[in-house]
């Protein structure tokens, strides 16, 4: 039996907290192409048996299989069943408590019905390919729209291909350019929209990676790793958490201004990770400042009353803007390096303040 079964259906559940719940009986699962099946024998059924519509075995089987199906997947809110063959589209809503968004999936079997009509078979091949990546990529409101459109789009190829004019070469023709266009303003829709959510998905995985940053801040105090007493111990900490909150303030800030690239298609575990990594490296920036401010590699006079301030302040600054921070570190830290080295007596190349955004100081030799 060979189907286009919906590859955004949702799979077994295998998580950890499912596999430590108490043991019970369940109910198989039962696939999309399964239950479209069903339904065209509850159909042919009801074409025999009509002084008796919505009763008989099949119809029953088939209710017990749309009550499995929508326990899994979430109740049918849209379908599109084909009166003759075994084929259909159907898309599907379960509602998650909180803030937690709504898991859309659109299911379809559609082989059945296109098997003699290549053209419209490669085009339902199109809307599933796209409605893969607008399941993995999209979320909330833009995932649904989009959903709601390639269902759209899927139902009204089927149900063209049970008239007459599916054998019409002039109508398959306009049928497929008016699809055609119809996926390209989706295709439009879905990279404008996976643009925001990429986004969306990496300032999350950020917000979550400053967690771990304050419980290590935590951590090293509780077990006297850095003395709190000491204020070089304290600043340096700060310093710490002052970079990864300055990553994090420079993504939101770059993100509102449309600056933000991020490939939506790594997916949303990868973009997660990624963000949750971003405070930790404005972290080790911002202590690796402080460190180049209290050895004296970045030349900077400053007060002793305000010290503390200034090294937080160029914290934030470096953990803000990577570039910034690298500028300063290693350029400052080769010019150490250099004048150490420099043999005595030979003149120094001249410095220059171009592209050094803290117009650092010329090294002594």
């Amino acid at each position: 039996m060979n189907a286009g079964a919906g590859t955004v259906e949702a799979p077994a559940d295998r998580s950890l907290r499912t596999m430590m719940r108490p043991a019970r009986r369940r109910a198989a699962s039962i696939s999309f192409p399964e239950l479209v099946w069903l339904h065209q024998l509850r159909q042919e059924e009801l074409k025999h048996h009509k002084e008796r519509p919505y009763e008989g075995p099949a119809e029953t089987r088939y209710r017990a299989a749309v009550e499995r199906f929508e326990e899994e997947n979430g109740p049918i809110v849209e379908a599109y069943w084909c009166t003759e063959e075994a084929s259909a589209v159907a898309l599907t809503l379960r509602r998650r408590p909180l803030i937690l968004p709504d898991v859309v999936r659109l299911h379809w079997a559609t082989d059945w019905a296109t098997k003699d009509q290549p053209t419209l078979m490669a085009l339902l091949y199109r809307c599933e390919a796209l409605a893969v990546r607008v399941h993995e990529v999209l979320r909330d409101t833009s995932q649904r729209l989009a959903m709601q459109s390639l269902f759209t789009a899927m139902s009204y190829l089927l149900a063209f291909g049970e008239t007459p004019r599916a054998k019409d070469g002039k109508a398959v023709a306009e049928i497929e350019r008016s699809t055609r266009q119809e996926l390209k303003s989706i295709n439009s829709y879905y990279h404008r929209a996976a643009v925001r959510s990429g986004q969306i998905v990496y300032v999350g995985g950020m917000l979550l990676g400053l967690i771990p940053l304050a419980a290590l801040i935590a951590v090293a105090i509780l077990l006297r790793a850095a003395d709190w007493s000491n204020v070089s111990a304290r600043t340096g900490l700060v310093c710490f958490a002052a970079g990864g909150v300055g990553a994090l303030i420079s993504v939101m800030s770059r993100m509102n201004s449309g600056r933000v690239r991020v490939d939506w298609e790594f997916g949303k575990d990868t973009l997660r990770t990624l963000g949750a990594l971003r405070p930790f490296v404005g972290g080790v920036f911002g202590v690796a400042t402080f460190f180049a401010l209290k050895s004296g590699v970045v030349a900077l006079e400053v007060g002793d009353s305000k010290s503390s301030y200034f090294y937080i302040l160029f914290a934030f600054v470096a953990g803000f803007s990577e570039r910034l921070a690298q500028d300063m570190l290693l350029g400052s830290t080769v010019e150490a390096a250099a004048a150490r080295v420099r043999p005595r007596g030979r003149p120094q190349p001249e410095q220059t303040t171009e592209g050094d955004p803290l117009g650092a100081v010329p090294a002594e030799s």
